[in-house]
């Protein structure tokens, strides 16, 4: 009985020094097993826009004439001279040779009674003529000098219309469409062509608040993507409508591209990417601390509480994108369970 007795006592103080040896084991294995954080996933949202001059103008002609030449077509830039069209100015020119001639004859009537209103006032200081024609040769000059400043600001005026008779657009600008050809009349205030400036471009989006808050964040990084060509181009938020569409719910805002080996012209289609918080609460994890058993996943605390997730996909660098009403970001839990 001694030694039966001795036998129990041996494999109860083994029991219990393999019982040590496992909870010990337990232990380091938890502590290396380490621990993560849970982190927001997010979602990215594509919007698609499209590309149009950075300012565009309608060009009227201001007079009424037939058109003789045409510098520019559709597509083409107007040069440093800025000449699109030329109108007939015949006739103007004509009135310009006639005030230039009534001009003439207008100073040498002013120079003649200046020299008969000398004469006389010195006659009438003798007493040999009366202040009577005196009077009338001061009306005279008077008249003379009044009807010369109105010629020579009708002059003034016609030459101004001479000017106008040159339809002119900006220097660079580009002609998007073109309303007339040579031998064509022209009436004033009749759209001749738009123009448009492609030296930079802007691209129109509407936003909600919390993108536009997030376009704000990222103003001097912002990336456009050109998918019909391949590239993509840095650009800058240039206006903000401080409005919004009543419908929509969403707010105005034009982007801008000045750089970019490209041609720049309207109509490309550009992508902007804004990466948002997932509206379900969606939390990004590693693989490695999901936990499967039969047909459902967990993640584990690191108390060993289990935690039922459910599994929505793989984000770009490999880690799981999870869902569960019990699940935050910021949360601790078991990196390999």
């Amino acid at each position: 009985m001694k030694k039966y007795s001795r036998m129990f006592k041996f494999t109860g103080i083994l029991l219990l020094l393999m019982q040590i040896f496992c909870f010990s084991s337990g232990e380091a294995a938890a502590s290396n097993t380490g621990t993560f954080i849970a982190e927001q996933a997010s979602r990215v949202i594509s919007l698609t826009g499209f590309t149009r001059p950075r300012v565009s103008m309608t060009l009227v002609s201001e007079e009424s004439a037939v058109c003789t030449d045409v510098y520019a077509d559709v597509g083409d830039i107007i040069d440093h001279s800025g000449r699109f069209a030329e109108l007939d100015p015949t006739f103007i020119k004509l009135e310009i040779a006639q005030l230039q001639a009534d001009l003439k004859r207008l100073r040498s009537d002013l120079t003649y009674y200046d020299k008969e209103a000398k004469r006389y006032t010195k006659l009438v200081k003798r007493n040999t003529a009366a202040q009577s024609e005196l009077d009338l040769h001061i009306r005279n000059f008077e008249s003379a000098e009044a009807l010369l400043h109105s010629t020579q600001l009708k002059l003034n005026v016609d030459r101004e219309h001479l000017r106008r008779y040159t339809l002119r657009g900006p220097d660079g600008w580009r002609v998007i469409r073109r309303y007339i050809e040579p031998g064509e009349w022209v009436n004033m205030g009749e759209k001749v062509a738009e123009l448009g400036n492609f030296k930079s471009l802007l691209i129109p989006y509407a936003l909600t608040i919390p993108e536009l808050k997030k376009v704000r964040k990222a103003k001097d990084s912002i990336i456009l993507k050109l998918p019909d060509l391949g590239i993509e181009v840095p650009a800058k938020l240039e206006r903000i409508s401080p409005d919004f569409d009543p419908e929509t719910r969403k707010v105005e805002v034009d982007f801008e591209i000045s750089k970019g080996k490209f041609e720049f012209r309207g109509g490309l289609r550009t992508e902007l990417n804004i990466q948002m918080p997932d509206p379900g609460g969606a939390v990004v994890v590693p693989k490695s601390a999901l936990l499967k058993a039969y047909d459902d996943t967990f993640l584990v605390r690191p108390d060993g509480v289990r935690v039922k997730v459910l599994v929505l996909g793989e984000t770009e660098d490999g880690k799981a994108r999870v869902s569960s009403r019990a699940v935050k970001a910021g949360e601790e839990f078991l990196l390999k369970p």
